[in-house]
């Protein structure tokens, strides 16, 4: 535990606690102050939890004391806990952003919705159904983890761009970022120059991005009828963009400590993920080149050759993400033309 790691806020803390993965652990925060809350809870393990409470005694308080729980995200090494400190005996309020809320209230039905959802997305970029049976079983085997360490719990108070949270001494302001998750939110001190920026800028870490349908009908605004998708790269790089040159002094995010050089961290993540934009883009150039449309699973088979198709898939799930949110901001930027084959799968090329 950090105490106090922001000088000119002394009420808030780190508290770093276990998860049973890689990453190894997870960062909340307690904000001492009317009213005691945690930003973020860690995921519902025996151990996680004697962590917390362990955190919880050192600076004076208990479970059934915290007021309130701002859920920066709703992914269960963020929200897993809640349901527990409130069973502990907690009369909190609980407050999710409204694109997130649905999620923490359904866990983890919304989260098997998705990964069922993952076939057709797949399918409509070319993986092969040899490949997607495997992607999906592994898959389902994963979320008995989703199931034991998160649970859902009642949200009090959707958040909204804005929206500001007071303490007596201070307040933080709703910053709503999408792309890690459609419902991700930072919270803003303007008066100190501090962030609490969740998993959407870290240290020594970089986000993922999510990716799915958000609707089982095809746009009629799109000529190729696709259906309307959460296109998490597109939407992280609008936010980060957003956040770029603000003159934040210090973030507190999720996982890597505390970062001092704010702007330098935020132009990292665009960075981090332009490379890989452009590393796609050069890849469509290359295969598009020999005079034929070319679709993501075959910009993902000579990207990433190395990928353990046999063996653990989670590489293979994760860059074949990448290259379809790579090809939606080719697209969002105007580089790109997608196409529909005979057989329903999407190709790309350049204008």
């Amino acid at each position: 535990m950090k105490r106090s790691p922001v000088p000119a806020r002394p009420q808030i803390h780190q508290i770093v606690l276990p998860l049973s993965g890689e990453p190894a652990y997870v960062q909340v925060y307690l904000i001492e102050g009317a009213p005691l809350t945690l930003v973020d809870t860690g995921v519902r393990t025996a151990e996680s939890r004697a962590v917390l409470e362990a955190a919880l005694e050192e600076l004076g308080h208990g479970f059934d004391e915290i007021e309130r729980v701002i859920v920066t995200h709703a992914h269960r090494d963020h929200m897993g806990l809640v349901q527990s400190i409130r069973d502990a005996g907690a009369d909190l309020e609980c407050l999710v952003h409204e694109a997130d809320a649905p999620v923490v209230e359904t866990f983890p039905e919304d989260v098997r919705r998705r990964t069922a959802e993952m076939i057709p997305l797949f399918r409509e970029y070319g993986v092969p159904d040899d490949l997607l049976e495997r992607l999906h079983a592994e898959r389902i085997d994963s979320l008995s983890i989703d199931e034991a360490e998160a649970e859902a719990t009642h949200v009090d108070r959707v958040l909204r761009e804005g929206d500001r949270l007071e303490w007596k001494d201070f307040a933080l302001e709703v910053r709503h970022t999408p792309g890690h998750t459609p419902g991700h939110v930072m919270l803003e001190d303007e008066e100190s120059g501090l962030l609490l920026s969740g998993d959407q800028v870290m240290g020594q870490a970089m986000p993922h991005t999510e990716n799915f349908y958000v609707s089982p009908l095809p746009d009629p605004a799109d000529p190729l009828q696709r259906r309307r998708r959460f296109r998490g790269l597109v939407e992280l790089r609008r936010s980060l963009r957003r956040l770029r040159g603000r003159p934040f002094k210090i973030l507190l995010p999720g996982y890597g400590g505390v970062v001092r050089r704010a702007d330098r961290a935020i132009r990292d993540t665009l960075l981090f993920y332009d490379v890989r934009i452009q590393r796609i883009d050069r890849g469509l150039r290359h295969l598009a080149a020999m005079g034929q449309p070319v679709t993501a699973y075959e910009i993902w088979k000579a990207l990433f050759p190395s990928d353990p198709i046999g063996t653990a898939l989670g590489d293979v799930r994760s860059h074949l993400l990448l290259v379809i949110g790579a090809l939606d901001c080719l697209e969002e930027d105007g580089l790109l033309v997608t196409e529909r084959r005979s057989d329903g799968v999407l190709t790309h090329h350049h204008c």
